[in-house]
């Protein structure tokens, strides 16, 4: 294992690198502007209508806990199941839950997008690779962040519903800083004070 640091974005990271990730990165970058999170109602789908079945948005409950907002087609066929309403991430084991509440709370609090590479595993041993994509997305009325992106399997795969996915296993995260925001110091600073860095876990499986 190695500590991670972050990476500033001055074009599409080189640490992004499924072909879909990289156009969701983009087309988020391209609608933002100057904004640190655009509103959701800027978001074209026509734009990006390949990748729409790819598509999730989580939502950080009032209990702090994340769940799927919203999840497309793609989506809920890697998990094999209906995603939407569902606690997001249940699958993987306390370091990495408690790696991805992390992450997510970067996008919410800080307005920080991250990447992530992840593979999934069935109960009868069947496993699939993927890289998943958030950035920071407002919601209509202004006063709520979700986390916005792609799920990107390196190959397909369709679970029968009686195989279903029992594990979830990281093996790469990067944070991805965009620009200054206000009170990303602050937010940092204090994440850093309160918990060890975030670690990134190399030499994940891709097949």
């Amino acid at each position: 294992m190695q500590m991670t640091d972050t990476i500033k974005a001055t074009a599409t990271p080189e640490e992004i690198l499924h072909p879909g990730s990289r156009a969701l990165f983009r087309y988020w970058e391209a609608v933002r502007g100057e904004m640190s999170a655009p509103p959701r109602d800027w978001l074209d789908l026509q734009k990006i209508r390949m990748l729409v079945p790819y598509l999730f948005m989580i939502e950080r409950r009032p209990d702090q806990a994340y769940a799927w907002r919203l999840a497309g087609t793609r989506v809920c066929g890697l998990w094999g199941k209906e995603l939407t309403g569902r606690p997001a991430f249940a699958e993987g084991d306390r370091f990495e839950r408690q790696s991805i509440s992390r992450l997510l709370d970067g996008v919410v609090d800080a307005h920080q997008p991250f990447v992530l590479r992840f593979r999934l595993n069935s109960e009868s041993g069947l496993g699939v690779a993927a890289e998943l994509v958030a950035t920071p997305l407002r919601a209509r009325q202004g006063h709520t962040t979700f986390a916005f992106g792609v799920i990107m399997p390196f190959r397909e795969v369709t679970w029968s519903q009686n195989d279903p996915v029992t594990t979830f296993e990281l093996s790469a995260a990067r944070t991805i800083w965009t620009e200054p925001v206000p009170g990303a110091d602050r937010y940092a600073s204090a994440r850093s004070n309160s918990q060890q860095a975030f670690q990134v876990i190399n030499g994940g499986r891709l097949d």
